[in-house]
C-alpha cells in the first residue's frame, strides 16, 4: 500500500486525535514516525501506533503530558517528561537544548519518564540542522528487560541507544549514529515476527539461553532475549547508557525494585555541542571534508558498491521516499485495523 507523505502524517493525527491526544502532541508524533518510515526504520514508524493505543487505553501514558523544567542552570538544562509522548517531550527538550548552544556553545540536557521517545535519530537531525552536535544516551525502565548482560542466559538489560549527530560540510547530509546496544531492536524483532523472517545470526537466544533466529522467542511466555551488539562491547556501551540516562536524569534503572507494567519509559542523558565556538572554523570545516573525503575514497570490498558514512543510509531512503511510503500488507492491515477500532478513515491510496 502506497500512501502520501502528508496522507500519512494527517492519518496518524487521526488516529491519535480520536484518543484524545491534542492536535499538537499529535502532529509532532506523527510526522517523527512518518520521518522514520520515511528513512528506513519502520519499527519505529506508524506500525507502532497499535501499541502506543493499548497504552493509552490503560492510561500508562498521558495524551496531554507535556516537558516540565525541573532544573535550569544555564548550560544544563533537566526535565521531567511526565508520562508524555516521547516524540513530543523529546521535540520539546532537544529544541531548548539547541537554543541554550546557540547561547553559551554547549548545553548539557536531561530527560526522565517519558513514554517511548522513537527514532532517537530524528533529535539528531534537528541538532545537526542548527549546526550542532549531539551525542545522547538513553535506557529503557518500566517494562521487563529485553537484553541479556554477555554471558547472561536471561534478560536483565534493555536496548539502551547511542545517538551521535553533527552537520557536514559541502552541501552532505549530516552524519548519523542512531544505534541500539542490543544486536537488534525490540520493535525490529517484532517487524520480523510479524512478516515471518529470521533474526539475524546471533542476535538472539531463547528462554533456555540458546540461540536462535525466530523473532517470536522474544515474545514467548517465558521469553527469550536479544543480545548486546559486539558482545562484550556492546554490553559495555549498554552499561554506560543505563547508568547515565537512568542515574543523572533522575529517572531511574532497570534494576528491580522499580515498576515493570510494560510500558515503554524512557530517560535520556545527552551533550549538545556548537562545533564552531572559540576555533578556526575555516580549519575544522576543512579538516572533516577531508576526512569524510578519505573515508569514501576507500576501495569497496567486492560485492559493495562504496563506502558510506553513517546517514547516508537515512538520506538516500529520504529521497527515495519523498513524497510517499509504501507499506507492507500485513503492517497495513494492522493499521487499518486500528483505524477500523476508533472510527477513523483511511487515507487515499497514493496516485502517481
Amino acid at each position: 500500500m502506497k500512501i502520501a507523505i502528508n496522507e500519512a502524517i494527517a492519518y496518524g493525527e487521526r488516529l491519535l486525535a480520536a484518543q484524545g491526544v491534542p492536535a499538537d502532541i499529535a502532529r509532532d508524533v506523527a510526522e517523527h514516525l512518518v520521518e522514520s518510515d520515511r528513512v528506513g526504520y519502520t519499527s519505529h514508524g506508524l506500525s507502532i501506533l497499535p501499541n502506543y493505543e493499548r497504552v493509552l487505553r490503560e492510561g500508562f501514558v498521558r495524551a496531554d503530558g507535556r516537558a516540565e523544567l525541573v532544573n535550569d542552570r544555564g548550560t544544563l538544562l533537566a526535565f521531567e517528561g511526565n508520562s508524555g509522548f516521547g516524540q513530543h517531550v523529546g521535540k520539546t527538550a532537544i529544541q531548548q537544548a539547541i537554543a541554550r548552544t546557540a547561547e553559551h556553545g554547549q548545553c548539557i540536557l536531561t530527560l526522565r519518564n517519558t513514554h517511548h521517545l522513537g527514532r532517537m535519530g530524528y533529535y539528531g537531525e534537528m541538532v545537526a540542522a542548527a549546526g550542532q552536535i549531539l551525542l545522547a544516551f538513553t535506557n529503557v525502565i518500566n517494562r521487563s528487560p529485553t537484553v541479556a548482560p554477555f554471558g547472561g542466559a536471561r534478560a536483565c538489560l534493555t536496548t539502551n541507544p547511542l545517538c551521535f549527530a553533527g552537520p557536514l560540510p559541502g552541501g552532505r547530509p549530516p552524519i548519523l549514529v542512531d544505534m541500539a546496544t542490543s544486536s537488534i531492536a525490540v520493535n525490529k524483532a517484532r517487524v520480523l515476527a510479524t512478516n515471518g523472517q529470521p533474526a539475524p545470526a546471533g542476535a538472539l537466544i531463547d528462554a533456555q539461553g540458546n540461540p536462535t533466529t525466530d523473532p517470536g522467542a522474544l515474545f514467548t511466555d517465558p521469553p527469550g532475549a536479544l543480545l548486546p551488539f559486539g558482545g562484550h562491547k556492546g554490553y559495555a556501551l549498554g552499561l554506560v547508557a543505563e547508568l547515565l540516562a537512568g542515574v543523572l536524569s533522575g529517572g531511574g534503572t532497570i534494576q528491580p525494585e522499580h515498576p515493570r507494567n510494560g510500558v515503554a519509559t524512557n530517560n535520556m542523558f545527552a551533550i549538545l555541542l556548537d562545533p564552531q565556538v572559540d576555533f578556526d572554523a575555516d580549519w575544522r570545516t576543512q579538516e572533516v571534508g577531508a576526512f569524510i573525503d578519505y573515508l569514501q575514497a576507500c576501495p569497496p570490498q567486492p560485492g559493495v558498491d562504496r563506502v558510506q558514512y553513517p546517514g547516508e543510509y537515512e538520506a538516500h531512503n529520504r529521497e527515495l521516499n519523498r513524497d510517499a511510503l509504501t507499506f507492507a500488507p500485513a503492517i497495513w492491515d494492522t493499521m487499518l485495523k486500528l483505524g477500523d477500532t476508533l472510527g477513523v478513515a483511511p487515507p487515499s491510496v497514493y496516485a502517481e
